[in-house]
């Protein structure tokens, strides 16, 4: 049995519907909103010639007549089998095939239909996704003698929810309309804790959902699209003035071997094989011929586990290291891997509750979780000038200069290309999903984009379709890099007022330079403002990922590296009242901030000279801040604070930040793509995916840190040596790198703040 909706004057179709109709004789033309259609057995005949004529020109005539239904043919742009979808595709088996699943095949029927989407429950609140039962749909399989197998596609369907349609019985339904009324009821509840709407024009919300779209997942043949499907089988939408566009479709075995995947396999086949023969080797030197470490070979240990891991968590005292500054870089790391953990999943039951979460002070702790990557840049200018100093003057620095910047590119590269080659690969192959276009689109992005990532210039290049999003961070570490000569060579003179010169002439150049810039282009203060959400593409590209309105946190921290080297092994004597009040103006500064960002991102703000003003000096009041907080801890004033922040459980996880940033962000989007139904947001499962996340980046970094990173750390240290030549007093600081590299604790190589500055 079979239900078509049909118009309310069947006289008014097309005259190509009525031989259709007539061919089988069970259409009951009815004047109202549902005809009942009953297939007679005698009409039916052992090749469904007959159905197959009635679905083609029924829905020929229905299209034409009432032309409501959208099919938007734009496959995914991400790395599947697009030719595997065109072939399957076949408009007359497609009607054979849907008239044998109402005749003969009821239960393959009840698996698509089952299989398919419904109303998702929460409409009301928020919940915008039904996807359906994606491996079920994808296992559907039904051989059929003499003809092809039915066998199941996944559709993935986005319904405009600005439209209005009319139900049987029920009459017009309008979807902003519903909304709107939801938005009303809730701010009327007494029982609400936040008022989403006290003091909003309700516009703002309704012209922000004018552009959602609620999405669907479907189950349908393979060789039907999801236009013939809705059409001819499960109702009539045309009559309802129901609009859809397909997004996507998957079906299974889409994923074609390439050219990213043999270079995969080729690469880390290569090092699984040295690692496995250098590993032997250092073993068998160990334990078996009982050799001192420095009598084993370090090319051919280089690979080993045993001698990477080991070098990896042993810590070393040293009167010179910064040891508050292993915990400020595992705490950022942290907030980071928060805010993501918060932010990446795609669908959510409770969408207007979520909402609601984002613009509470509640939410502060997550949205000021941006300042974590300010404090990155901070710690890399902090720990140039830092090591810097006393190992160089400004005429070795020039003649080196080559070497100072190879040695750098040296030190990102192999964690960068092997995340680039990963998620090309291995990571799009990993599992699957209903949205697992996500993971397929970064795939496509590092397909076809790796290079201006490698490059380090992919803030300008590919801004918005970077491959590894967050690598942004790294292209404005190195651009910094490349231009710190330009202040570094006057702090590495010997005279102070040269440096004090360089230092803050630098950062008054780049203060001005970027506030004159925030002013002229006037953009949001946040990445989440919600009432600005259609400007967040401008957002990014002309101030998120820019080199000129980031900088200013790496230049304050060239101060400060240059104030705790001149003060280093000095006794720094500060009256208590004005540790106590610049302790109180920090913890304000800190504060303040917090508060600002929760502010901005209310529904009501509007100032736009104030978000120039944010834009242009939030960084800067929060690396002074962080900085006296640094300065205290290494001079004694920091109390417990300093001492939380040195304890020896910070070590291990700050040698790895770096590959800690690098690998999460991908997982969480492989988990993410995984998931096969929205999700009930909360902020209690938010931390507990927060504590997984941490746990499964630790393990993973760990490991990539020992496999990649050291290998060729050594290796690097081995083919130029120390780099630039270290003036006499090297000496005094040769202990440090021991105390808090990124993972070669033993190395000594020449430029030691490209080691400490990696996050």
């Amino acid at each position: 049995m079979l239900w078509v909706l049909m118009p309310k004057d069947p006289s008014k179709a097309c005259d190509i519907c009525q031989p259709a109709l007539g061919q089988c004789g069970g259409i009951w033309p009815v004047p109202s909103w549902e005809a009942r259609v009953q297939g007679k057995q005698e009409c039916m005949n052992d090749d469904g010639v007959c159905w197959l004529v009635f679905f083609k020109e029924i829905g020929t005539c229905l299209k034409d007549e009432l032309g409501q239904l959208i099919a938007l043919e734009q496959l995914p742009t991400a790395p599947f089998d697009q030719d595997l979808y065109e072939s399957v595709l076949d408009s007359e088996l497609c009607a054979e095939q849907m008239a044998r699943l109402v005749w003969r095949e009821p239960l393959t029927l009840l698996q698509f239909l089952d299989a398919g989407f419904r109303i998702p429950s929460g409409l009301l609140g928020g919940n915008a996704h039904h996807l359906g039962n994606y491996f079920q749909c994808l296992d559907i399989y039904k051989e059929i003698e003499g003809r092809p197998s039915i066998r199941g596609k996944y559709s993935y369907i986005a319904v405009p929810l600005e439209q209005s349609f009319q139900l049987p019985f029920i009459g017009e339904i309008d979807g902003l309309q519903l909304l709107e009324n939801e938005l009303r009821t809730r701010n009327q509840n007494p029982d609400q804790t936040t008022r989403l709407l006290d003091e909003i024009d309700i516009g703002i919300i309704l012209d922000l959902a004018a552009s959602v779209y609620l999405k669907f997942g479907l189950c349908i043949p393979a060789s039907c699209t999801a236009q013939e499907w809705m059409t001819h089988i499960f109702f009539n939408i045309t009559m309802l003035g129901f609009n859809f566009e397909e997004e996507f479709v998957r079906l299974p075995n889409d994923k074609p071997w390439v050219a990213a995947d043999w270079v995969a396999v080729g690469v880390f086949g290569a090092i699984a094989v040295l690692t496995i023969i250098s590993t032997s080797y250092d073993l068998h030197s160990t334990f078996t011929l009982k050799k001192e470490p420095k009598q084993i070979n370090q090319l051919y240990s280089s690979f080993s586990v045993y001698t990477n891991a080991r070098r990896l968590t042993t810590f070393s005292k040293s009167s010179n290291a910064l040891e508050c500054l292993d915990g400020i870089r595992s705490i950022s790391m942290i907030w980071v891997i928060l805010g993501h953990a918060f932010t990446t999943f795609n669908h959510f039951v409770n969408l207007l509750y979520i909402l609601e979460f984002l613009t509470s002070s509640s939410a502060a702790w997550i949205s000021t979780g941006v300042f974590a990557v300010d404090t990155f840049f901070l710690m890399t200018g902090l720990l140039l000038v830092y090591t810097s100093m006393g190992r160089m003057k400004s005429m070795q620095l020039l003649k080196g200069l080559h070497m100072f910047y190879i040695q750098r590119i040296l030190r990102l590269f192999p964690l960068l290309a092997a995340i680039i080659i990963l998620e090309a690969s291995f990571f799009h192959r990993m599992t699957d999903g209903p949205f697992w276009m996500s993971v397929a689109t970064n795939t496509d992005r590092c397909r076809n984009n790796w290079w201006s990532t490698l490059l380090y210039i992919q803030n300008y290049v590919h801004p918005i379709e970077t491959c590894i999003e967050h690598s942004w961070y790294l292209a404005i570490d190195m651009q910094l890099h490349i231009i710190s000569p330009l202040v570094l060579f006057w702090v590495l003179s010997g005279k102070r007022k040269l440096a004090w010169t360089g230092l803050l002439g630098g950062l008054l150049i780049i203060l001005t330079a970027s506030t004159i810039f925030n002013f002229i282009m006037d953009m949001p203060p946040t990445n989440a403002s919600i009432i600005r959400v259609g400007q967040m593409d401008y957002y990014m590209t002309n101030y998120y990922k820019n080199t000129l309105t980031r900088a200013s946190p790496f230049f304050y921290g060239m101060i400060l590296g240059y104030v705790l080297h001149r003060l280093k092994g000095r006794k720094v004597n500060i009256r208590w009242y004005v540790a106590v009040l610049l302790w109180i103006i920090s913890l304000g500064i800190f504060t303040t901030i917090f508060y600002l960002s929760y502010a901005v991102l209310q529904l009501d703000w509007d100032n736009q000279l104030f978000d120039n003003f944010f834009n242009s000096f939030s960084r800067t009041f929060w690396s002074f801040a962080l900085s006296w907080l640094i300065f205290a801890c290494v001079h004694g004033y920091g109390g417990p604070i300093n001492w939380f922040l040195s304890l020896p459980m910070w070590k291990l996880p700050s040698r790895i930040s770096y590959a800690m940033y690098l690998y999460h962000y991908s997982f969480m989007f492989i988990y993410a793509g995984t998931k096969t139904t929205p999700i009930f947001f909360s902020p209690g499962q938010g931390l507990f995916n927060t504590i997984a996340f941490i746990s499964l980046s630790f393990l993973i970094s760990f490991a990539v840190t020992v496999l990649i990173d050291a290998p060729f750390s050594t290796l690097t240290k081995l083919a130029i040596g120390g780099g630039v030549k270290k003036s006499p007093p090297a000496p005094v600081i040769e202990p440090e790198p021991k105390k808090d590299p990124e993972c070669q604790p033993e190395s000594t190589n020449g430029t030691k703040a490209e080691e400490k500055s990696n996050l």
